[in-house]
């Protein structure tokens, strides 16, 4: 499943006397923030101790400075006591804990360092700490870790790029975890990668929306990995995508059994079954969309469910996406089919 880990940087209201348009943009982006944590196919963390940081730094509880940054700014179209309330499900609504749900409880490092280097963003010592062991453990997961781990995204307040290049000497990390081992330690130098964002978009574009699809363990986090899949792909054509109004689709009740199968076969398979739907979804490269006919003649009739048109896309020369063309152009994902002389599609 997705997942993402919200810096506690990220919290803190800018200083009081900033420009109306980063204060309404704090705002804005933080109530975004919060709706991460009721999307169902996404796991949102803080860590384990992001409020001890925040009050560590003098910043915990918001509500004073929250309050004296409306003021000064003259917001008046979003309340404190909301923000506020936001603020607190953040911190008290995001759990387990990144260290709890992936098995790591510390890292004990020096000479660390982070190209570009987004620390210098930090509101106090005790949230910059919090972020440098934040991104070392990161980096070190999705080095040594299972593929799903490598699109986990860190959240903060400023993201200059996407990847931020993290360096230290390791002397200890503290886990549970029976895959990261085999470590540099010192006097060795481990360099490793986080992916960061600072906005919805910027979140989506983190996300591997094929190693997804190829790691579903239902049909919730298929429909993820399609829906980031078309988001990108509107990105990369120069769109300006909003998450609400992607494309509607349906997920057959035996796609998923074989996205699963197909996905395992081969591994550059699940970014070729991606794409496929996505241009079927889009009505894109109409060239390699046909009828599934009721036979392999060219002349013979289409497989109709009632009103419902049977289609195959070309994935590849041995693979083909079989989908219903359903009454009102919504699109029926069916089946991954193979090989190339199976043309059997579920009604």
């Amino acid at each position: 499943m997705p997942s993402v880990t919200i810096d506690a940087g990220v919290l803190v209201a800018p200083p009081p006397y900033e420009s109306e348009t980063d204060a309404d943009s704090y705002v804005k982006t933080l109530l975004e923030w919060s709706s991460l944590v009721k999307m169902p196919w996404m796991e949102v963390f803080m860590t384990l101790d992001s409020a001890m940081a925040l009050e560590k730094d003098g910043l915990y509880p918001l509500y004073p400075r929250l309050k004296e940054f409306f003021s000064v700014n003259g917001i008046e179209h979003y309340s404190v006591n909301d923000v506020d309330r936001v603020v607190g499900i953040l911190l008290n609504q995001c759990v387990p804990s990144f260290e709890e749900y992936f098995h790591v409880r510390e890292v004990i490092s020096e000479e660390f360092s982070a190209f570009p280097d987004v620390l210098s963003h930090s509101q106090g010592n005790a949230l910059r700490c919090d972020l440098t062991r934040c991104m070392l453990l990161t980096a070190i997961l999705r080095k040594y870790c299972r593929e799903s781990i490598r699109s986990h995204a860190l959240i903060l307040q400023h993201a200059p790029s996407r990847v931020v290049s993290v360096r230290a000497v390791i002397d200890e990390v503290e886990h549970d975890r029976d895959d990261i081992d085999d470590l540099p330690v010192q006097p060795e130098t481990f360099e490793g990668e986080v992916l960061i964002c600072d906005d919805f978009r910027g979140l989506i574009e983190c996300m591997d929306g094929a190693a997804i699809l190829a790691n579903s363990q239902d049909k919730m986090e298929v429909e993820a990995a399609i829906r980031i899949g078309l988001f990108v792909s509107r990105i990369e054509r120069g769109g300006e995508p909003e998450w609400d109004t992607l494309p509607s689709f349906r997920i057959g009740k035996d796609f998923l059994d074989t996205i699963v199968t197909t996905c395992r076969a081969e591994k550059a398979l699940p970014e070729k079954i991606l794409r496929a739907i996505v241009e079927s979804l889009e009505d894109l490269n109409q060239d390699d969309v046909h009828a599934l006919r009721t036979g392999s003649g060219g002349g013979d009739p289409p497989q109709m469910r009632g009103k419902d048109r049977a289609m195959r896309r070309d994935i590849d020369p041995t693979h083909h996406l079989h989908y219903w063309s359903c009454e009102g152009g919504l699109v029926e994902l069916a089946n991954v089919s193979f090989p190339h002389d199976n043309f059997k599609i579920t009604y």
